[in-house]
């Protein structure tokens, strides 16, 4: 049984203008629980992927989804099809105060970067 999915979508936080704008806005569908902190259990039980988006001004869409590991939770983000396995992923950290518009949470990019991410909308998801 699929587990009952809300779309959270997040922008960059404390970036001004045109650098918020580049960093464009990430878009993912996940499971919550009562207290709105990402239900692992639900993602255990779901067979199908939850899917998740960067979108950035002037480039292609990224298409990816959502994952957890002993480390946590993570997005990858995927250049070409069939590159699923083996992606860098995006970790997740400092959700303590769950997935609610106006929570800030830092995403840990492959890179190295960290940067801190603004909840900005929690909608129900068709996914």
């Amino acid at each position: 049984m699929a587990a009952q999915l809300v779309m959270v979508t997040l922008a960059r936080a404390f970036d001004a203008g045109e650098r918020a704008e580049e960093a464009g806005r990430i878009e993912f569908a996940i499971a919550l629980d009562p207290q709105g902190h990402p239900d692992m259990q639900a993602w255990i039980d779901d067979p199908a992927p939850w899917p998740a988006r960067r979108i950035r001004p002037g480039a292609a869409d990224q298409t990816g989804d959502v994952a957890h590991d002993e480390e946590g939770w993570q997005l990858r983000f995927f250049t070409d099809a069939g590159q699923e396995r083996d992606v860098p992923v995006h970790r997740i950290c400092h959700i303590e105060g769950g997935l609610r518009p106006g929570e800030v949470l830092t995403v840990h990019a492959p890179d190295g970067e960290e940067a801190a991410w603004r909840v900005v909308e929690v909608r129900s998801s068709s996914a």
